[in-house]
Order: structure tokens, then C-alpha cells, then sequence
């Protein structure tokens, strides 16, 4: 029995996702070996690792016989357009708050989305998602919709969706364990954006209950240091709790890289954007400014740095988020 098979779990996506060569990627690098975890390759919508996290919080909203679901983050959300397609073919109805919005709305990238996706749309001027004013705003939604005679369930991830996300990614090291097996040379060090971290933590859980030595680095994309790790640790030891997992997550566990960090109102990085090109012009794989955009330059960063031997072997999890690529033409210079 795996070590989250007794949550309850939606099947939204398409797994395992693939693990693949990049060795154009890695010859333009001068080595180590790369290979690309593919949860770009999820299925559901555009794909990307909400699919994943979505199949354990919708399983459990369902569990629940929930009607509606309500989340809030940024107009250009990930995490939103995966729950709406995910609520939508599990028949409820997404409900969303989009945060920091203070200008007129523009419709491009995960924005556009939510509208094809038939999502209730409400916006907010709040943008940090621990103020307790965006928490009242989610709790009127909720109202609202249980007023309007639905059963609402509200992801919000420092609640208890948030250790169910974690879980989602402790399925996907085992996931990743099982396709190590088959390869010629074990894994030295692994790559992944963090963002608000249960994508981190779970892999950092998952991959060191089951043993795996391999380093482990977090781009943080937007908090700094200490914060990002804090938020991983916490979010990894909550879900051990919930798993019955007695391994517990520590600072030496993993690193965060948060050299790559920037707001997300601010246009990419010359790093960043040499990072996107670099992956579609050798390996045909699409990056986004936002998540996977500056993990792969905090990759290239320590590559370049001599961090690894041209023997090592490293794994780059990319986690999706194409839409959010098209609200940043304007960015690239062409």
C-alpha cells in the first residue's frame, strides 16, 4: 500500500507523468545529464502540477458531497484554472477570488481561462493571502453560495487543503522512485520552483521516507529565504502527521535557492528569459516566467557555477503553467 492510497482521490490527470531525456539541453550546458519530470504533461485543461494536487483536494471536496468549490490567488493562477477545470468535470461549481486587483480587467493567459471555463468570477484589491480581511471575503463567498443552496468547500492553503496538496506531490515521489528504478544512473540532485511550497514539501517528504540521498533545491520564485523554507517544513511535518508518517522534515532535508525570487507584477529577468529560450530551443519544452522560468535559471545558475560534475544526474520538475506565458509578450523583445 502506498503512502497516501487511503485518502480519498479524484481521477482528473493522466499519470505517471513521463521522466524524459534532455540531452540538447544538456550538451548546450556541458553536462550533468538532465531529465525533465513532465507534470507540464497532466491532462487536465493545459496540465501542470495542480492537476495532481487537485485529484486529493477535489477527492475530498467530493468526499465531503460538496457542490461548490472556492479558492482565491492572482489573476493569473495556476492553481484557479486548475480547479475549475477539475471542479467542472467533477460537476461543481468553481467559484474564484482573484487577488491584487486594483486595474481594469484584461483578459490574456489563466485570465482568459477562467471565462471558458464558465468560473464565477470576483476580484479583490487584497494581495496577501494570510490578511485576515481576504479570509472574511472567502467566508462571504462561501456564505453566499450556501444561501444560493450549494455546499461549498473553500481551498485555502493554509488550511487543511493545503497538507492534502503536500500529499498529492509525497504520490508523486513514490511515483518518481518507481521510474528511477529503470534508469542506468541513480539521480544526484533535483530542481522545482516553490512557490507557496506544499509542491516542495511533498516531494522533500515523500522522496526522503523513502530513502532518497538525492539533493533536493527549491527555487523559491517571489518569498525569501527563510520564509519559503519555513513554509515547506511546516507544510511537510503537517502532512507526516496526517499520513502517519513518523519521518519528520528538517532545515538540512533540502535548500532554497532564492536568487531567482521577483514580485509576480514584475517583467521577467534577462536570466529568466535566456532560461525559457534555452529549454524550447533545445528541447522543444515551453517554460513560463513565473513558476518553472526561474527554476530552470536557478539550475543553470548553479550548472554554470561548477555545482555538478558532467557525471551527475539531474531531474528538473516542471510543474506546468503555460497560460501565464502569454501575459508576458511584451517581455521578450521580439
Amino acid at each position: 500500500m502506498g503512502l497516501v492510497d487511503h485518502l480519498p482521490r479524484a481521477a482528473l490527470g493522466h499519470f505517471p507523468t513521463p521522466l524524459e531525456p534532455a540531452p540538447r539541453l544538456s550538451a548546450a550546458l556541458g553536462g550533468p545529464q538532465i531529465l525533465i519530470k513532465r507534470d507540464d504533461l497532466s491532462g487536465l485543461s493545459v496540465g501542470g502540477s495542480k492537476t495532481r494536487i487537485f485529484e486529493f483536494v477535489l477527492g475530498d471536496a467530493k468526499a465531503e458531497g460538496a457542490t461548490a468549490v472556492i479558492a482565491s490567488a492572482g489573476e493569473q493562477s495556476n492553481k484557479l484554472r486548475e480547479l475549475a477545470a477539475g471542479a467542472n468535470r467533477l460537476g461543481m461549481q468553481p467559484i474564484l477570488l482573484l487577488t491584487g486587483v486594483t486595474g481594469a480587467r484584461e483578459l490574456t493567459g489563466n485570465r482568459f481561462l477562467f471565462e471558458i471555463l464558465g468560473a464565477e468570477v470576483h476580484t479583490t484589491p487584497i494581495a496577501d493571502r494570510f490578511d485576515p480581511a481576504l479570509v472574511a471575503e472567502l467566508t462571504r463567498l462561501c456564505d453566499e453560495a450556501t444561501a444560493a443552496g450549494h455546499r461549498p468547500y473553500l481551498v485555502y492553503h493554509p488550511g487543511k487543503t493545503g497538507t492534502l496538496g503536500t500529499a498529492a506531490y509525497v504520490s508523486a515521489a513514490e511515483e518518481l522512485v518507481a521510474q528511477f528504478a529503470g534508469l542506468d544512473r541513480e539521480p544526484t540532485h533535483l530542481f522545482l520552483a516553490t512557490g507557496a511550497a506544499p509542491t516542495t514539501a511533498g516531494l522533500v517528504l515523500g522522496l526522503r521516507t523513502l530513502d532518497q540521498q538525492l539533493g533536493i533545491t527549491g527555487v523559491s520564485v517571489a518569498s525569501p529565504h527563510d520564509q519559503s523554507k519555513a513554509h515547506a517544513i511546516a507544510y511537510a511535518n503537517k502532512c507526516a502527521e496526517l499520513l502517519g508518517i513518523s519521518r519528520r522534515i528538517g532545515e538540512a532535508d533540502f535548500a532554497i535557492d532564492d536568487t531567482q525570487r521577483a514580485d509576480f507584477s514584475l517583467p521577467a529577468t534577462r536570466a529568466v528569459i535566456e532560461a525559457i529560450e534555452l529549454f524550447a530551443r533545445t528541447e522543444g519544452v515551453l517554460l513560463e516566467p513565473t513558476y518553472t522560468g526561474k527554476a530552470a535559471a536557478g539550475m543553470i545558475a548553479a550548472i554554470r557555477r561548477g555545482a555538478f560534475k558532467p557525471t551527475d544526474t539531474l531531474v528538473f520538475v516542471h510543474t506546468g503553467g503555460l497560460p501565464g506565458l502569454f501575459a508576458h509578450v511584451g517581455e521578450f523583445g521580439y
